[in-house]
């Protein structure tokens, strides 16, 4: 009965292990869907699933590695605001420092590590780029109000993969639906 203990508990401490990754992993949702061999990476070949994804690959491929590994992916999902480079890299010397992005919109400055995909302490011309992709630009309110009821519901924002990792901040009067207003909004930024 002693040693049944310590191994249930190493088994809990595992299991809360694995969960716990899965909650800090932004790319863990869009990994499931658009990593079909799951290798880690989206693959120009995975991106096709999404018009925007496909269309934007490049840009969003900051590394040019080939694929959208995990970094690149949680930088583009983080909603940076569309400044021009030149005005947030106020010293003009290329990157943006923490510290030039701690005196821009909320925006940057909460998801600076983020943004530096490469995590090299700078973000280049070619992150933030990245970063202020619009995944959901081009895309069509009626392709994701599959009931056709004229709202988008949680479980219809589950099936369309870059509209469900951002579905809070699109719902953007947090009555647990996005509108046809709130989703055309959020295509049009960029």
């Amino acid at each position: 009965m002693k040693r049944v203990v310590p191994i249930v508990a190493a088994l809990v401490f595992v299991s809360g292990c694995a969960q716990m990754e899965s909650i800090d992993n932004p790319f863990a949702g869009a990994q499931n869907r658009f990593d079909e061999d799951g290798d880690g990476v989206i693959s120009k070949q995975e991106a096709q699933a999404n018009d925007q994804l496909a269309a934007s690959f490049s840009r969003i491929d900051t590394n040019d590695s080939g694929g959208i590994d995990p970094n690149e992916y949680a930088a583009v999902i983080s909603n940076v605001a569309p400044l021009d480079f030149d005005e947030v890299d106020v010293n003009g010397d290329g990157v943006i420092s923490e510290r030039e992005a701690a005196s821009m919109p909320v925006s940057l400055r909460e998801v600076y590590s983020t943004v530096d995909a490469d995590a090299d302490g700078n973000v280049s011309p070619t992150e933030y780029r990245a970063a202020t992709t619009n995944l959901l630009s081009g895309a069509e309110f009626d392709d994701a109000d599959t009931d056709g009821d004229g709202v988008i519901s949680l479980d219809e924002g589950a099936e369309f993969p870059v509209l469900s990792d951002d579905y809070d901040r699109i719902d953007s009067d947090a009555d647990g639906l996005i509108s046809e207003e709130e989703f055309n909004a959020a295509a049009q930024q960029e």
